[in-house]
């Protein structure tokens, strides 16, 4: 099968850096997600990789990451026969794959249009799942959706590449158009956008890519509609799921976890409406 040309720039390259993140821990003898369809993504795409080497190590945070959203979204789907899932900013992530939702879950992955358009050759068609080329910061795209179900909203690595106010609007429009809901996503605080913005020859500067959003506390997002409540909370350090990672990650990982300036850096938060 012939590969597939790549040639992306800005904000569009963090789908590829996620994609082969999610290969590394594919290849791992003991993967914390375990991606079965990541390495056959990476085999089509006509693009060179190599160049991300230096961030290999975010393969922990990632997979940890990725699982406990695919865990929070398996929960509420459960619970709710009839819930809609929309997984905004999903790049090339196989997530509605991995969960394979039962019958009557509607499943909508957004993204920008040339994002989609690759996607849409890389994975087969599926019932009941749909893909939407568009910002997800511009309203429209909703109204191709049905508004009269529960809906669980993915965020996984988007919202800090948006700025709050563009955020805001995001989770506005999510909840006027549907009764009830989560939204699972994670975010990063101030400091983790300071160090990205230091270091001129990291893969997000040459790429022209730039942070947004940050927060300091949990229950910071409640500040941004009064209809978000917070639910809860999960690490991307948790021991029990980075207990086969490499010794120095493992070490890394007991140190920040030590420092609370560093332990608050990062959170993956569930949050209902």
């Amino acid at each position: 099968m012939a590969t597939i040309p790549i040639d992306f720039t800005g904000v569009r390259v963090t789908a590829l850096v996620e994609l082969y993140l999610r290969w590394l821990d594919s290849k791992d003898p003991h993967p914390i997600l375990g991606d079965p369809w990541a390495d056959r993504v990476v085999r089509r795409l006509g693009f060179d990789f190599s160049s991300f080497k230096p961030m290999a190590l975010g393969r922990y945070a990632v997979g940890v990451r990725s699982r406990v959203m695919d865990e929070w979204t398996r929960e509420y789907l459960a619970k709710n026969p009839d819930a809609i899932v929309l997984d905004l900013g999903c790049g090339f992530d196989s997530r509605v794959f991995r969960i394979d939702p039962a019958p009557g879950h509607h499943w909508y992955d957004v993204d920008f249009p040339d994002v989609i358009e690759i996607m849409d050759q890389l994975y087969p068609q599926r019932p009941e799942h749909t893909t939407i080329g568009a910002s997800v910061v511009d309203p429209a795209w909703l109204d191709r959706i049905p508004g009269d179900r529960p809906v669980i909203v993915v965020a996984d690595g988007l919202y800090q590449f948006l700025d709050e106010d563009e955020v805001r609007q995001v989770f506005r429009n999510i909840m006027d158009h549907f009764p009830t809901g989560q939204f699972v996503f994670n975010i990063g605080a101030a400091s983790v956008k300071r160090r990205y913005e230091s270091q001129p020859n990291s893969i997000f500067a040459q790429h022209g890519i730039t942070f947004g959003w940050t927060i300091e506390s949990a229950r910071e997002a409640e500040r941004l509609d009064d209809r978000l409540h917070y639910v809860d909370q999960r690490s991307v350090v948790e021991a029990a799921l980075i207990r086969h990672a490499s010794l120095y990650y493992r070490m890394l990982c007991a140190v920040i976890s030590m420092v609370p300036a560093w332990r608050n850096a990062g959170f993956l938060l569930r949050y209902r409406f």
